[in-house]
C-alpha cells in the first residue's frame, strides 16, 4: 500500500467517513501496531512536541489566545528614543 494510500484511508477512518472493508483494515493494523511498542528518546519526544506545537501555531489562532509577553515598560519607552 503506498503512502498516499494509507493516508487517504486513515483521513476517511478518522471522518468516519471510511467503507467497512476500510474499517476492518485499520483497525487490524492497528491492532498489531499495540504490540510493537517503539521507545522514544525523551529528547525525540521534545522535537516532535515541538514541532507538532510548531504546526498547530501555523495553522490556528493560536497567538490570539496565547499572546506573546509584552516587553516591560522601560523598554517601550526606551525604544521610542
Amino acid at each position: 500500500m503506498t503512502t498516499k494510500t494509507l493516508y487517504n484511508k486513515t483521513g476517511r477512518y478518522i471522518c468516519g467517513a471510511s467503507m467497512p472493508a476500510e474499517t476492518r483494515q485499520i483497525q487490524t493494523w492497528l491492532s498489531c501496531t499495540k504490540h510493537n511498542k517503539m521507545s522514544v528518546s525523551e529528547e525525540e519526544k521534545a522535537i516532535i512536541e515541538t514541532l507538532i506545537l510548531n504546526e498547530v501555531k501555523a495553522q490556528t489562532a493560536y497567538p490570539l489566545f496565547y499572546p506573546k509577553a509584552e516587553a516591560p515598560w522601560w523598554q517601550k519607552i526606551t525604544a521610542m528614543f
